[in-house]
């Protein structure tokens, strides 16, 4: 059944995208494709409200034929996923106007997925985040990752915008026959002269040889890259300068991707709660480290999805956490045993002490895989 499905959502996807023909953008990478796409969906709306993208983490084989039908949401069960093979044939027949542009994620279960989704919806142009060791546990080497998404940049129809990394990474690779942009670079996105303050970054960029002070409500390099490389996806979609740059200081983070709070007893929240490999954990604890504020404190879920290099990876993430917080609290088996100062197996035997653990003025990082529902502590220091 579920099969019968997921070719139904192909089939009524590739319909929708023949009659329609919106400018698509594509994203993959290993972390940031989410905020990548966030950012570019809102860039491209600050210059033209017809744009739609993906929802959460809609991105994979059924998730993003979902997200081009117009689906904020993926089943949670048989009863939905009836209702959607039900509802999904009149939703694409009954669809008279289409965005212009269409912004969507391309995410990796399986070796052999990214063919399925570029069949599916063949970007104009794409956006490779970054290349690192998340889903090894799947694909086994950083090589075989890396060639998966670098099907994505190969279908390209126009461009492709990726760091001077991912590019390395695949320099023995099939070359890429559209335009490549690399950045950061001054003839195309740059943040320059940054500065970082306990609730924005301040710096000055450049795109299309103009350049803007802005703040930047996003923190650490990544963002920033992040922001670089989707503000000038947006410009070469549009064509736009000025709406876009005027645009950035507007942006604000998503739940459990770098938003700041503080709570009523002036504890400052990161909220890193939504996923973590260990490029994204080394980054968070980066943004920790950059804080000028009183104690850090790092509260690290375990990572899931990396395999054989889980041990290590866990053991040093942990090493890391110790140099850069003054107090480290690690969740879930994987987190056990490596020298922290508190360890729980669970979030909802760390919720009963939290508040024994944090004082007032302190800097607390929530960084983990989803599966650690670290988001319930993030609720309850909401509310503290």
């Amino acid at each position: 059944m579920s099969k019968i499905i997921e070719l139904e959502l192909a089939f009524l996807a590739r319909w929708i995208l023949r009659r329609f023909h919106p400018f698509v953008i594509g994203i993959t990478g290993s972390s940031g494709k989410t905020t990548t796409k966030y950012l570019t969906a809102q860039l491209l709306q600050a210059v033209t409200p017809s744009v739609a993208s993906s929802s959460g983490n809609l991105n994979t084989k059924t998730g993003l034929p979902l997200s081009v039908l117009g689906y904020k949401k993926a089943p949670q069960n048989y009863l939905n996923w009836f209702f959607v093979a039900i509802s999904a044939p009149i939703r694409a027949l009954f669809t008279f106007s289409y965005p212009k542009f269409l912004v969507l994620e391309y995410a990796l279960d399986l070796p052999g997925d990214m063919d399925k989704l570029i069949s599916i919806a063949r970007p104009d142009i794409v956006i490779i985040t970054n290349i690192s060791s998340a889903h090894i546990e799947i694909f086994k080497t950083r090589e075989s990752i890396a060639r998966e998404k670098w099907k994505l940049a190969l279908s390209a129809r126009e461009a492709v915008v990726l760091d001077r990394e991912s590019l390395q990474t695949a320099k023995d690779f099939n070359k890429i026959e559209k335009d490549v942009y690399i950045i950061p670079s001054i003839k195309s996105a740059k943040a320059e002269n940054i500065e970082v303050h306990t609730n924005k970054v301040h710096f000055d960029f450049y795109l299309n040889n103009v350049r803007r002070e802005v703040d930047f409500k996003f923190f650490g390099p990544h963002n920033t890259r992040n922001l670089e490389m989707a503000t000038f996806v947006a410009f070469l979609s549009t064509g736009e300068t000025e709406k876009i740059l005027n645009s950035i200081q507007k942006l604000s983070p998503l739940p459990g991707r770098g938003r700041r709070f503080l709570t009523k007893d002036e504890i400052l929240v990161i909220d890193e709660s939504y996923n973590a490999n260990p490029t994204s954990m080394k980054a968070a604890l980066d943004n920790l480290q950059n804080v000028k504020y009183a104690r850090k404190v790092a509260v690290l879920g375990q990572m899931a999805e990396i395999g054989p290099i889980s041990k290590e990876a866990h053991a040093e993430i942990s090493k890391y956490a110790k140099k850069v917080a003054d107090y480290t609290i690690g969740v879930g088996e994987d987190m056990k045993d490596l020298g922290l100062d508190q360890w729980y197996p669970d979030v909802s035997e760390l919720n009963s002490e939290i508040g024994s653990l944090l004082k007032k003025g302190d800097v607390v990082l929530v960084k983990g895989s989803r599966s650690n529902n670290l988001d319930k502590l993030i609720d309850y220091l909401e509310d503290k």
